[in-house]
């Protein structure tokens, strides 16, 4: 996908990916499940560098950097420039593809509703395995295909930029084609509307809820 589709428009105002759901982007910031990552990447991984693969406003990045050397990377650069206003770690512009990173320079890697939307979706991974360290750990957040691709295509709310519509057993087979090794899956949900905070995780009913995370190991 083009840097100039990833500009204001798709994170901001009526017409943006956002507006139906959560009204704007920015509004994530106050969604609990940023804090949830990081608790469960300490339980893995205590410390060292951390990169968030398509970081947008660097939320994760923030939380990040209480635990962590942490960096960002966006494709847009209205959204690396937007990352000013929200977060304390480095965030730079940088595609998905072809990381300008040293092999192995970090010991954690997050990709939060990014994979789907990467066209070179092997090269990402394969890149992302070259950063990351011995026995380093990957997070990813993908997008439940029931939900977001099934359910929202009916009703003519289906995200075009998503390229990747897999099922969880079909990620985890491209995950373990380089070489990752899949440790744990959840299914989560997050809801923040006012004071009210709703967080929710399942390795159970993971087909119910329409996030996926998976933590694979190098």
């Amino acid at each position: 996908m083009g840097k100039n589709l990833y500009d204001e428009a798709y994170f901001e105002g009526r017409n943006s990916n956002y507006w139906w759901t959560v009204g704007s982007y920015k509004n994530l910031q106050k969604f609990p499940h940023w804090n949830e990552i990081l608790k469960v990447i300490k339980q893995i991984k205590g410390n060292g560098k951390l990169l968030d693969v398509g970081c947008a406003y660097g939320f994760l990045v923030n939380s990040a950097s209480t635990h962590f050397e942490s960096y960002g990377i966006d494709i847009s650069k209205f959204a690396v420039k937007k990352s000013r206003e929200f977060c304390r770690g480095k965030v730079s512009m940088a595609s998905a593809v072809n990381l300008p990173f040293k092999n192995e320079s970090f010991s954690v890697v997050t990709v939060v509703d990014t994979l789907e939307h990467v066209l070179n979706l092997n090269q990402c991974l394969k890149d992302i395995v070259r950063i990351l360290k011995k026995d380093g750990v990957l997070f990813l957040q993908l997008p439940n295909s029931l939900f977001w691709t099934h359910l929202c295509g009916r009703l003519g709310l289906k995200d075009e930029t998503h390229t990747n519509d897999l099922w969880l057993k079909q990620w985890k087979t491209v995950l373990a084609k380089h070489g990752l090794k899949v440790e744990k899956c959840f299914g989560m949900v997050a809801f923040a509307f006012s004071e009210i905070r709703f967080f929710v995780k399942s390795n159970r009913v993971t087909f119910l809820l329409p996030q996926w995370w998976i933590i694979a190991r190098k």
